[in-house]
């Protein structure tokens, strides 16, 4: 009768402990840089921060998601690449994203004049830790500056 209590106990313990991660805090939008501009497709590179919750380290094995400015779809954001996330820490996502002229203009008005902007992005992320692979959406809102001198200046 006791080994079952002990195994019962043992049971509900690890499974406890595989309770699903915690969902991350997005924080904004550190840096973006002009990689190639033109009047078509412009590249940019970003590095959007996060803050991981969760006490254990998560591996990122796939993000696929939407980023909009103000509301307006501004370009699809795709990574498909292992990224180590560390533990109860903020850490940067690096982003390469063809967004077209249409949608810089769209925007240009508060990009001149340094408005705050809503950026939001939207879509699906795996996680991983050990075995166990969860897709967990993402959905975050945040405002902020961006700096067009920044921006700019970073592209010499």
């Amino acid at each position: 009768m006791k080994l079952n209590k002990y195994i019962l106990i043992a049971f509900v313990l690890v499974f406890a402990s595989c309770a699903g991660p915690k969902p991350f805090v997005f924080k904004g939008l550190n840096s973006i840089k002009i990689e190639k501009a033109s009047f078509g497709k412009n590249i940019f590179n970003a590095q959007f921060e996060y803050v991981n919750p969760n006490k254990f380290q998560l591996t990122l094995k796939n993000l696929d998601c939407d980023v909009f400015i103000n509301d307006k779809l501004f370009t699809h954001y795709k990574l498909d690449t292992n990224f180590i996330i560390p533990a109860n820490q903020s850490f940067n996502l690096p982003a390469r994203m063809e967004i077209q002229l249409s949608s810089l203009v769209q925007n240009s008005v508060d990009l001149l004049f340094n408005k705050p902007m809503k950026i939001a992005v939207k879509g699906n992320a795996t996680l991983s830790k050990g075995f166990i692979t969860k897709n967990l959406p993402i959905d975050f809102v945040t405002e902020q500056k961006l700096n067009l001198k920044s921006i700019f200046n970073s592209s010499n």
